[in-house]
């Protein structure tokens, strides 16, 4: 090899590992870039700390716009009004967000809005929203490669009790400890780290979740926070355990991956456990107190709203008695008559149990129908409009959620009412559904506002609240019906119709429901048998109008347990395969086959689902509307193959359908022989039954006879 090849492949392989070094800061995080400096003299490094936080290092900005703040978003290389406000400080006297001061070569930690991940945005800027105009931003790149929290197993159960759940890295210096046990009985334990493979007396103690370095006490299910002391980060070590230095003996550790394989956010005393409301600044700090309000209405028994004026906001609490998985939907009626949730505009509330955050989304109700991307019951930033309801807090204990926002009076968004700031008759409504797969709000389970409730936004005394108790939630009042099942069949018609209620989708899936689904030959969600190898052919009638969502319901076959092909974006279609009601055309682009006029069961009279005891009496208080002689077509042949279970489903709707199970050929012809088998073992055992009454009972009648 000549010298010039050699040197050539040294100086890319140093090119190489000095660009991985820049892109992994294990102080700083991953760099964004520098502050394009506009007006106000804004610069400063920007680099992501993880997914959802970003650290600004020398940060200079001359405090004179009239309403600056740190705005982020995406859809375009440049701001744009349609971003979205970053708090900065987190913590303001009357909850509001602050505007920007002067900074003079500041170190700052932002938090991202609920929900939004770094790796989602295009751009970071200083924004007026005064005046909508750019002071400096930065671009985020899209290979940006976050740190992330590293979660590792739980500790060994050695000694003394000691487990937990699986431990999470937090950033470099933090460890997260779930669900800790131990017995307290070690006579000289404590939180151990070192080097090697596994603890020993080369190691050396950490402090506890209190920051003390004395013996530990007894854990019974407690969740935890262990901090490296300054001098270490989890580079630096293989280990974390628990040890007994008396007796040098090892009650249980984790190990720590190699340095190399380690990528986690550096510690700068970022959030870490608590939703990023909840802190004032460093970590063991009190949580936000959230506003003190004036008025309250009783809603329902299970829902209260507090509210009190601001100078250019309303400030609203909502607290409600309902699960983990269900929204709280608050907003204004369309008009003044009535309670009315078409055309609404409304804030969903709720609490994420995967990562313990609270959210407030504005929503606009263009469309009875789930979410289409165009129409339906829409996040306002689905259809091109912004979210201006801002979070304050959130609490969930005892089965009671509590989420404290704020919405301007006006917000130029053309999906928004404007909050009337000196009428004292505004017409509310509420709601309580189910989220779905995506945290969006699914068809509501209890319309609250029914009757019309009228509030005073601009009242400072309007109280007519009482205590809302929690509690363990309530075992199901209704008993689910009996799963339909079809088999031995190969030909299906496929309508729409209603859920069941309670006893229905719901209670037979366990997954939430929009109100409708499903009915193959005329049975609501049947579980379907199929074999490999044979032909079915399905006629479909779930509507073909492609400009109302709620009367478009393709049907098509998948391995997604919700279906809604339609509504995914790219990247979640790649994650899901089908297998029949969709081709693609020349350029790639995903088209649904099986549509056809709409077939829909309609009610009778009113819902009878809750005095429905089988699904065949609830049947009888329904009956099928068809408006199109017009059907579509579905032929699947079962592939060798396709997996032992699939769904049939809705292309453009989430949660409409359910399960195919595919069996093995002559799956009919062996459940036929085992059916005859069975026939012959029960006529052989009555065959049995009668020759010993023969020979044993009726010698003996004819004895006493005699």
């Amino acid at each position: 090899m000549s010298w010039s090849r050699v040197v050539l492949l040294v100086l890319v392989g140093f090119t190489l590992h000095a660009s991985h070094g820049l892109q992994r800061d294990r102080q700083r995080g991953a760099p964004v870039g520098n502050f394009r400096t506009f007006q106000h003299n804004v610069s400063g490094s920007v680099w992501a700390v993880d997914e959802d936080k970003l650290y600004i290092e020398n940060f200079y900005y001359d405090g004179n716009g009239p309403d600056a703040f740190f705005w982020i978003g995406n859809g375009s290389s440049q701001p744009t009004p349609r971003g979205h406000l970053i708090r900065y400080p987190l913590n303001t006297p009357d909850g509001k967000p602050a505007v920007l001061p002067r900074m003079d070569g500041e170190n700052l930690v932002l938090h991202l809005p609920p929900g939004m991940k770094v790796t989602d945005m295009n751009w970071l800027s200083v924004w007026c929203r005064r005046f909508t105009v750019n002071f400096g931003h930065v671009n985020i790149p899209d290979t940006l490669d976050p740190p992330r929290k590293r979660t590792l197993p739980e500790f060994q159960r050695l000694a003394h009790g000691l487990r937990s759940g699986n431990i999470t890295i937090l950033d470099a210096k933090t460890f997260y400890i779930p669900n800790l046990h131990y017995d307290g009985l070690g006579p000289d334990a404590y939180f151990w780290v070192g080097k090697g493979s596994k603890p020993d007396p080369k190691g050396h103690k950490i402090p506890n979740e209190m920051g003390s370095l004395d013996v530990l006490r007894r854990y019974e299910g407690e969740d935890i926070e262990l901090q490296l002391p300054d001098n270490l980060t989890v580079y630096d070590i293989d280990y974390l355990g628990v040890w007994c230095v008396t007796f040098k003996h090892n009650f249980g550790h984790v190990q720590i991956p190699n340095a190399e394989d380690l990528w986690v956010p550096p510690s700068l005393g970022q959030t870490r456990i608590k939703p990023y409301w909840w802190y004032l600044g460093e970590p063991g700090q009190a949580h936000i107190s959230s506003p003190e309000f004036n008025n309250c209405r009783q809603l329902s028994e299970n829902l209260q709203v507090e509210w009190q004026s601001q100078e250019d906001e309303i400030q609203i609490r909502l607290t409600a008695k309902m699960d983990e998985d269900q929204y709280i939907a608050f907003g204004l009626s369309p008009t003044n008559e009535r309670p009315e949730m078409l055309h609404s505009d409304i804030v969903v509330a709720y609490y994420d149990r995967e990562d313990g955050s609270f959210h407030a989304v504005d929503y606009s109700v263009s469309a009875k129908a789930q979410c289409d991307g165009k129409l339906g019951v829409c996040p306002d930033e689905r259809v091109n409009g912004r979210n201006d309801a801002s979070i304050i807090s959130g609490e969930r204990n005892n089965g009671i959620t509590t989420i404290t926002f704020s919405r301007p009076y006006e917000t130029n968004d053309q999906h928004d009412i404007p909050i009337p700031r000196f009428s004292d008759k505004t017409t509310i409504i509420a709601s309580i559904g189910q989220l779905n797969g995506r945290n969006e709000a699914n068809y509501h389970d209890e319309f609250v506002t029914k009757d019309t409730v009228i509030l005073d936004f601009k009242s400072t005394d309007d109280n007519s609240c009482a205590t809302i108790t929690g509690g363990e939630k309530e075992p199901p009042r209704y008993q689910p019906w009996r799963p339909n099942v079809i088999n031995h069949t190969s030909n299906f018609s496929a309508t729409i119709g209603p859920t069941g209620g309670d006893r229905g989708y719901s209670a037979i899936t366990d997954l939430p429901s929009w109100g409708i689904a499903w009915w193959i030959n005329d049975l609501l969600i049947p579980e379907i048998y199929v074999e490999r190898g044979q032909t079915y052919y399905f006629t479909v009638n779930g509507g073909d109008d492609r400009l109302t969502s709620a009367r478009y319901h393709p049907l098509y076959i998948t391995d997604s347990p919700e279906g809604g092909f339609g509504q995914k974006t790219a990247e979640e279609q790649q994650m899901e395969k089908i297998f029949a009601g969709v081709r693609y055309s020349k350029m790639g682009t995903p088209e649904p086959i099986a549509v056809g006029g709409l077939c829909q069961w309609r009610h009778i009279g009113t819902d009878a689902w809750q005095t429905s005891e089988t699904f065949d009496e609830y049947k009888k208080t329904l009956y099928k509307d068809c408006d199109s002689q017009l059907t579509g077509s579905l032929v699947w042949t079962v592939q060798e193959e396709t997996p032992d279970l699939v769904y049939y489903q809705c292309y453009t709707h989430r949660n409409l359908g359910w399960k195919i199970h595919v069996v093995n050929r002559g799956y009919k012809s062996r459940q036929a022989f085992d059916n005859g088998a069975a026939s012959v073992q029960a006529n052989s055992l009555f065959l049995a039954t009668l020759l010993f009454v023969l020979v044993i009972l009726l010698p003996s009648q004819n004895f006493l006879l005699r």
